[in-house]
């Protein structure tokens, strides 16, 4: 189960098994289950490759064990089991994290726009 206070509208989950954009309406149906102790199939979706392009990011370069891709000036760095970093005029922004909703996050945070 997805930790609620780390979802925001228009997040990418998996909802019941089916990926989705989330609405704040359903944040409160999950939520308000959570509070009541019914089971909402609410997870996280892992950030792969293929989710980063179709979030309009591009591959930058490639070494040993990392590969690294860049939209408008932020590069994310992704290690096969480390997870992804972030990085912004050179410098790490954060921790490591696995889950396209934390990069979703991350991002409107940085950018003050959705990703």
């Amino acid at each position: 189960m997805i930790d609620i206070r780390e979802l925001r509208n228009g997040n990418i989950i998996y909802l019941n098994g089916q990926k989705r954009v989330i609405s704040a309406e359903e944040i409160a149906f999950i939520e308000k289950c959570q509070l009541l102790g019914i089971n909402v199939d609410a997870t996280a979706v892992k950030i792969t490759e293929e989710a980063i392009k179709g979030l309009g990011f591009e591959f930058d370069f490639e070494n040993v064990s990392n590969r690294v891709y860049t939209k408008d000036g932020i590069k994310i760095q992704i290690h096969p089991t480390e997870g992804v970093a972030l990085y912004g005029n050179g410098n790490r922004i954060g921790k490591s994290f696995f889950y396209i909703h934390q990069l979703q996050n991350l991002w409107f945070f940085l950018q003050g726009k959705e990703l």
